[in-house]
């Protein structure tokens, strides 16, 4: 049966006559345009549905009354031999069989929500296909003694696939269209969408961008203001004082470690060797000197040197040379006022971190309207090219 190659192709062959001049449609004008396209080629879908529905009901009454003239047929009278008659009988029960599950079949495709005609093509083209490869067999056993009648049958379905293919193939332009016109609806309601978000990220960008100017500009008027503040005889002044303490602070460490140089070791643990407690110390300010110095300005070292009687007046004066340096360089802190460019500076850092975080979200969001760009540009392509095949060229 000649409808199954037909349909096959149906849907894929290109068009091999000479096509009329392009028609233009305004871009403005499309929307309209594509409504009443929709709605045409729809019209004639409904129109080609119901000629085919009214074929397939004809087609049913016609084939179930040739069925019943091969069901009547004497195959008791056609044939002596036992195996030939038991052969047809069992070609024709099984193809009466398969005859009326195609008939069910193809009445099964002309119902259904959402029905099309591409759709019903296919549930058609599936139903001949499964007959002629189910039934085939049984159809040649049968027609050993019922061939007329059975010809009738196979004559009718041939009849019947010629209507369809005619009907098909004067409306396959009406299928490809509404594919190709719903096509391109989806994707310029897909443009539509992009316009809107693309318009959102459009004014994200731009709160985006006056945010960062704030912030920018408030990042220089905290620079200006540590500027100025830099400027002030306060903030001089406890710079210099801050010099002085590190200069001086210099100066304590060499008087330590002059200091270091004065003290007898050896004598010192001599003397105190038999007293745990002293060794303790000893040995504390003989592996760090100038860390244990510092932590009670040279009290416990000056303990053990008169307890040994091995302090001497050079000795003593450097001691309190450091413990009165060290008493000014403690007054002189006290006078050092808080800095004020400090909290100033953490600010910076603050407002810095925030200005990164607020441009990385407007490259992103630039980067978003600019997918959208080109989600846009290839949708209008295909739009373009859907239309061109159709014959349009937009404008």
């Amino acid at each position: 049966m000649g409808i199954f190659s037909f349909l096959k192709k149906l849907f894929s062959e290109e068009e091999e006559e000479k096509k009329a001049p392009e028609e233009k449609v305004a871009a403005s004008n499309l929307e309209e345009f594509l409504e009443h396209k929709i709605k045409e080629n729809e019209e004639k879908e409904e129109k080609a549905i119901s000629i085919i529905n009214n074929r397939i009901n004809l087609f049913t009454n016609e084939l179930k009354e040739n069925a019943k003239i091969v069901e009547k047929v004497d195959i008791e009278t056609k044939e002596k031999n036992d195996k030939i008659k038991s052969t047809v009988y069992e070609g024709r029960k099984k193809y009466l069989e398969f005859l009326e599950r195609f008939l069910d079949n193809l009445g099964k495709s002309t119902k259904g929500e959402g029905a099309n005609l591409e759709k019903l093509i296919e549930n058609v083209n599936s139903a001949f296909l499964r007959f002629n490869e189910n039934s085939s067999r049984s159809y040649e056993r049968a027609t050993i003694l019922i061939g007329k009648e059975m010809g009738n049958i196979r004559d009718t379905m041939k009849k019947f696939s010629n209507e369809l293919i005619e009907i098909f193939n004067g409306n396959k332009e009406v299928v490809s269209n509404l594919k190709r016109l719903n096509l391109i609806k989806s994707k310029l309601n897909e443009n539509k969408e992009i316009a809107k978000k693309a318009e959102n990220l459009e004014i994200e960008i731009t709160n985006l961008n006056k945010n960062i100017i704030e912030k920018e500009n408030y990042f220089k008027k905290i620079s200006e203001e540590i500027e100025r503040i830099k400027k002030t005889p306060e903030y001089l002044e406890n710079l210099d004082k801050i010099k002085s303490i590190e200069e001086e602070e210099e100066n304590i460490e060499k008087e330590i470690s002059e200091l270091r140089q004065l003290i007898d070791f050896k004598a010192l643990s001599n003397f105190f060797h038999i007293f745990e407690d002293r060794m303790v110390i000893v040995k504390l300010y003989r592996d760090d000197f100038s860390e244990e110095f510092k932590k009670d300005r040279g009290n416990r070292l000056l303990n053990l040197l008169n307890e040994s009687k091995l302090n001497n007046e050079t000795t003593y004066d450097k001691i309190k040379k450091i413990q009165d340096k060290e008493e000014e360089i403690k007054n002189t802190k006290e006078e050092i006022k808080k800095d004020e460019t400090e909290a100033l500076y953490s600010e910076l850092d603050r407002i810095k971190e925030e200005i990164k975080n607020l441009t990385n979200e407007k490259d992103r969001a630039e980067n978003k309207k600019e997918k959208l760009v080109r989600d846009k540009q290839e949708n209008l392509g295909s739009i373009k090219e859907e239309l061109k095949l159709m014959n349009f060229n937009l404008d």
